[in-house]
């Protein structure tokens, strides 16, 4: 049987408790009043993104920075935005790509420049 949160308007409680989906509702423990079935999630579900969980894996857990301690805390999207500040990072902005920064990107970028170079060479001594 599934887990359902209910309330009572008469005394104002809200409880959980197993039930049938189509049953009957259960009286209210604290009053025996008539209570409403609540819309609510279940206990595997995160309002945060799948994400979030990723960059606290990455996240610099000894460093006693106030953003860092209260979004190791509080891992919510509020508290990551505020976190990105105090890292001084910023969201990449549609269109932006990541560059790759290892060693085959490096060596076409020298190539790259060695190329402009000599080109610009031959461009002054045909001048």
């Amino acid at each position: 049987m599934p887990l359902y949160d209910f309330f009572c308007p008469a005394c104002g409680e809200v409880f959980e408790d197993l039930c049938p989906p189509h049953g009957p509702d259960p009286a209210c423990p604290g009053c025996g009043g008539q209570v409403r079935r609540l819309v609510s999630v279940g206990r595997g579900y995160r309002a945060d993104a799948d994400w979030i969980a990723s960059v606290t894996r990455v996240v610099d857990k000894d460093n006693p920075a106030p953003h860092v301690q209260a979004f190791l805390a509080d891992p919510s999207r509020a508290a990551y935005r505020a976190w990105m500040r105090g890292e001084k990072l910023r969201p990449l902005e549609p269109g932006e790509g990541i560059r790759r920064q290892d060693a085959a990107y490096a060596a076409c970028e020298t190539a790259r420049r060695e190329a402009l170079a000599r080109f610009a060479a031959r461009r002054l001594c045909a001048a």
